[in-house]
């Protein structure tokens, strides 16, 4: 919608019926009788071990059921997961059509794998899919204090404000959400004041935001030492990788919580924070294995995310390997009371690393702009003889020589001294069509 002349051509207040328009019809599809019923049994069992595995085990032995019976690739395989061969991105792109269930009902919705790690999967989903989806969604605010009828502010990469447009507003309004829209690809410097006080004005109570664009904005709170002005419940994220030290700069400069959300559109795994800020595995949203993938820098386990969707029966994925990986944690419970298993962090995002003088996998990367002052975004660009642009978003006035040849040490320190870094700055850092911040690009 936001591409169409009509939308793109019509005045600011036209934009904002047509965004509600839009939300209206969306909501009614999604968030009806079915997905509240769904909602209420999924907050039934969160707090008890016993519902929630007789609730999983029956999801598994449906799927695998399912594929066994029907589905073209699995058929013939047995019920006994452990039988299933390890698929991946290439498998799935290779065999598309040995995937699809014949059991269709209703319409058939065709969505995409944003493929920033190669080529994107299309993947196809029945409106019941959609539907316990947003139920799941339901579930994460709630855990987030969200209640109906607050205001939230979305800050997620949708075109809502054309690229050329310079001045604000940089935002539009869904009243039937109750949502202030801002735009993601118009956070220059200059700029994010104005994003502050539009959500402060607004009243919002909730900000769900992909974490490159609520971190530019704690970045920028923080370098102009100031806390966000308004009374917020709290922040949800999700889509990029959050690391420890983003969450905890926009813990701090928002005063609230941040609840972070990671998901694949594969629908093979889901892993939320909690209250507490520990992750949890949504063991009813996906059976996830983890895979051993060696250790990190500290001698903790990592592990690579394994899925098998439970809701998405056109198009089962069984043992799906993300190529996404998680620190084991060595807490068995958490203070919060929910039952699912928890893990340390998120990290290693397949796309996200850079190769060190070795030619070593480098996959965090969140300590090299640590003691920069002045950065308000960065990501790097590593050429084919590993030399590395660092493109910055910064305050001039506190990012100077020194803070430049700070980031290129830390940069070096981190990868390899010889390898040559260069510092370039620019007013915003490129984002993906879906809005999204890759923290490493390799040109290779």
């Amino acid at each position: 919608m936001f591409t169409s002349k009509v939308y793109i051509k019509s005045p600011i207040f036209i934009q904002n019926i047509l965004l509600s328009s839009r939300a209206f019809i969306r909501k009614k599809l999604r968030e009806n009788n079915d997905c509240e019923k769904l909602t209420q049994k999924l907050q039934a069992h969160e707090f008890n071990s016993e519902l929630l595995k007789q609730y999983s085990d029956g999801m598994l032995s449906d799927v695998v059921t399912n594929a066994n019976e029907t589905v073209d690739y699995y058929i013939g395989t047995g019920t006994d997961i452990e039988k299933y061969p390890y698929i991946d991105k290439s498998t799935i792109n290779s065999h598309k059509y040995e995937f699809v269930s014949p059991q269709k009902r209703g319409a058939v919705i065709n969505g995409a794998t944003s493929g920033t790690t190669g080529a994107p999967l299309v993947i196809p989903q029945n409106m019941q899919s959609i539907i316990t989806e947003q139920a799941f969604v339901s579930r994460g605010l709630a855990w987030a204090g969200f209640k109906e009828g607050d205001k939230r502010a979305w800050i997620r990469g949708d075109m809502i404000v054309p690229l050329e447009q310079k001045k604000a507003p940089f935002w539009r309004y869904s009243y039937f959400e109750n949502m202030i829209m801002l735009s993601s690809f118009h956070m220059a410097p200059a700029n994010l004041q104005s994003y502050i006080d539009t959500m402060v004005s607004f009243g919002v109570q909730v900000i769900q935001a992909y974490p490159s664009s609520i971190a530019t904005l704690a970045k920028y709170l923080e370098v102009n030492n100031q806390y966000y002005p308004g009374d917020l419940k709290s922040i949800v994220t999700s889509s990029e990788s959050l690391s420890k030290e983003d969450k905890h700069l926009i813990e701090t400069r928002f005063k609230c919580t941040v609840f972070d959300w990671y998901g694949l559109f594969e629908r093979v795994a889901a892993i939320a924070s909690c209250e507490h800020g520990r992750y949890h595995i949504l063991t009813d949203y996906a059976h996830v294995e983890l895979l051993p993938a060696g250790k990190t820098e500290s001698g903790q386990q990592r592990a690579e995310i394994v899925g098998t969707n439970f809701n998405n029966s056109l198009y089962p994925l069984i043992r799906y390997k993300t190529g996404d990986h998680v620190v084991m944690s060595d807490e068995p419970n958490c203070p919060c009371g929910r039952v699912f298993p928890i893990v340390d962090s998120i990290e290693g995002r397949i796309g996200d690393y850079l190769l060190g003088e070795d030619r070593q996998k480098v996959y965090i990367l969140n300590h090299i702009p640590k003691g920069v002052e002045g950065l308000l975004g960065s990501q790097f660009v590593q050429k084919k003889d590993l030399s590395i642009d660092v493109l910055v978003v910064v305050d001039g006035a506190l990012f100077n020589k020194t803070q430049e040849d700070k980031l290129i040490l830390n940069t070096k320190e981190r990868l390899g001294a010889s390898i040559k870094v260069s510092v370039k700055t620019v007013d915003a850092i490129p984002r993906t069509k879906n809005g999204k911040v890759k923290q490493a690009i390799r040109e290779f």
